[in-house]
């Protein structure tokens, strides 16, 4: 396995230089007043640097006579849960203007807290309904953040 993984880390690694590179070129400005090819251009060197660390790493596990079976990584990888999860996002993207923050927001919530990982039916309904007025206060009220308004924001709101 040291070398696929040795190649893509290489492929990484140019593609975060050449990123750094071109961000640079776009300009940092400083911490304070950002340019647009600040962020692009930290982000592109995190990526060039653990990339560095794959690298190395898979090499001297190599010199040291470790080897790990692809196969053996994918082991205990619950797949249906990961497909359920990324339909239930693809749900609350499609229904999310339809019905609003809150109530798509408590209905994807719900469903992972039940779904996905099983709590009690009290424990999950408090902590969507929680969750998500939380968050609606922080960005819509105090945030000023503009979301889709749906039934229970025109009710309440």
């Amino acid at each position: 396995m040291g070398k696929p993984d040795q190649f893509s880390s290489l492929f990484w690694f140019m593609l975060g230089m050449a990123v750094t590179y071109l961000s640079y070129r776009l300009g940092l400005g400083t911490l304070t007043n950002p340019g647009p090819g600040f962020l692009p251009f930290w982000c592109a060197l995190i990526l060039s640097g653990l990339s560095c660390l794959v690298f190395f790493h898979r090499l001297l596990a190599r010199t040291q006579g470790e080897t790990q079976e692809l196969r053996s990584l994918w082991q205990g990888v619950r797949w249906p849960k990961g497909i359920y999860v990324v339909t239930a996002i693809l749900a609350y993207a499609l229904l999310f203007t339809t019905l609003g923050y809150l109530l798509s927001t408590i209905a994807l919530l719900l469903f992972l807290f039940k779904a996905i990982e099983p709590q009690r039916w009290i424990m999950a309904i408090g902590g969507a309904v929680l969750a998500s007025f939380v968050s609606f206060v922080l960005f819509a009220l105090w945030l000023d953040v503009q979301l889709p308004r749906g039934i229970i924001e025109r009710f309440l709101f």
